[in-house]
């Protein structure tokens, strides 16, 4: 009986062959669908880390712009908007008015993703002034019943006739001498007589005075004191009043009614009377003497916040009889509305009485007070009659009458306006949440 054999059906090779690469087609596809998530998720980093990059640096842009029209003085809003396509960066503007800083922030935002940045503008025309009077070599003087609340500082003569000053006195060099006063702190001289000290007396030389505290015979005279404001600060000032504007006549040049003035430069003497209001918005320069007559009330603008201006008399050509500043009646001198803000009055008249002409640098005949500051360094001042200042600087400084100085600590670091832009510096610079 025979056998047959019976063979399986053949599958054909083109079938085998495409379900291999389908097969591996799809393991392929699994496999790279893998892979491409990593990817995925680096490209979507990669994205974000673009967008906050340039969200950082819109911000940089609209911080750059807000600061620059501060810095040159050009108009800008408390709210300043920057459009960079079809993106904005916005910046708000903050003043401390007890500083004079701006504090500028800005926010911008690209694909919801929010970056911010600040940055503190500050005035840095800064002076300090240490004492309620500083004298060079003429000295200092008290006389009737004037007295002193703050410290003394002369490179001269200290004297008086029993004279109250609240706080501390220096008479520096080997010719220092303080006579006839009352000092409620401590006193440094040479030679001290006919005084009543407080606390501690330095001296070589101690006649007929009476000492509270402790007493340091011997000791080293004090060396004498530098002008707190150099020259060449006049000189800027003064530039910068010439750049507000020149004012040529009429000569003198009278203000009678109410005013608001400055920066400004005045080509000739200045005269102030018929009780005007005299609002100070900048520098002022006269080429020549500024007189006040009848009662003068004299304010700094309110624009001006913490920030002091100067209000000077030189006329190069001729310091001798001119570039004085003299107040023949009753004048008021106000500050902007916010403490740390003065008015100073600076003479660059030199004459020290040694030509024989009698000119006093400046003269206040009659009273004055408030937030103002006297400064002549190389003249003469006479104060008398009930006057009330802040503090001054003279080569020599008489005080007479019932005038009166009251030092005020926000002297230690006046700011100067310098115009609304040219003395911004960025004080700080940073990223902010």
């Amino acid at each position: 009986m025979g056998f047959k054999h019976r063979c399986s059906p053949r599958v054909p090779m083109g079938q085998a062959m495409l379900a291999m690469v389908i097969l591996l087609t799809f393991v392929s596809a699994l496999l790279t669908s893998q892979a491409s998530i990593p990817a995925k998720a680096d490209l979507a980093l990669s994205r974000k880390l673009l967008a906050s990059k340039q969200a950082s640096f819109l911000s940089e842009s609209g911080l750059e712009d807000a600061s620059y029209r501060i810095r040159k003085a050009w108009d800008y809003d408390l709210t300043e908007i920057l459009k960079i396509n079809s993106y904005t960066a916005t910046t708000s503007v903050l003043t401390n008015y007890n500083t004079g800083d701006k504090t500028l922030v800005t926010s911008s935002s690209v694909e919801e993703l929010v970056r911010s940045q600040s940055v503190v503008l500050s005035k840095n025309d800064r002076v300090s002034f240490n004492y309620g009077v500083q004298a060079g070599e003429g000295g200092f003087s008290l006389a009737n019943s004037s007295s002193v609340l703050g410290n003394i500082y002369s490179n001269g003569r200290v004297s008086g006739s029993g004279n109250l000053i609240q706080g501390s006195v220096v008479s520096s060099g080997p010719s220092g001498l303080i006579t006839g006063i009352h000092a409620t702190s401590s006193v440094w001289a040479h030679t001290i007589q006919n005084s009543t000290i407080d606390v501690d007396a330095h001296y070589q030389t101690l006649n007929n005075t009476t000492v509270g505290g402790s007493m340091y015979p011997g000791s080293p005279d004090k060396v004498p004191s530098t002008s707190p404001l150099p020259d060449s600060k006049i000189e800027e000032w003064k530039q910068i009043a010439a750049d507000g504007g020149v004012i040529s006549g009429p000569c003198p040049y009278r203000i009678m009614s109410n005013v608001s003035l400055g920066p400004k430069k005045i080509n000739c003497d200045l005269e102030i009377s018929n009780n005007p209001i005299v609002t100070i918005s900048g520098t002022i320069w006269v080429l020549g003497n500024i007189t006040f007559k009848n009662s003068s009330s004299v304010r700094l603008a309110s624009s001006l916040g913490p920030n002091s201006v100067a209000l000077i008399a030189d006329n190069p050509s001729n310091r001798l009889s001119s570039s004085a500043i003299s107040i023949q009646n009753s004048t008021i001198f106000q500050n902007s509305g916010t403490p740390g803000s003065y008015l100073f009055l600076i003479s660059k008249n030199n004459n020290t009485g040694e030509s024989g002409v009698a000119t006093y640098a400046i003269d206040l005949a009659n009273s004055a007070q408030g937030d103002v500051v006297l400064y002549a360094k190389d003249g003469r001042i006479s104060i008398g009659n009930s006057s009330r200042l802040r503090s001054v600087t003279g080569w020599q400084i008489s005080l007479k009458n019932s005038a009166q100085l009251l030092y005020d600590d926000g002297l230690e670091n006046s700011v100067f306006d310098t115009g609304p832009g040219g003395s911004w510096s960025v004080s700080n610079w940073k990223e902010v949440e």
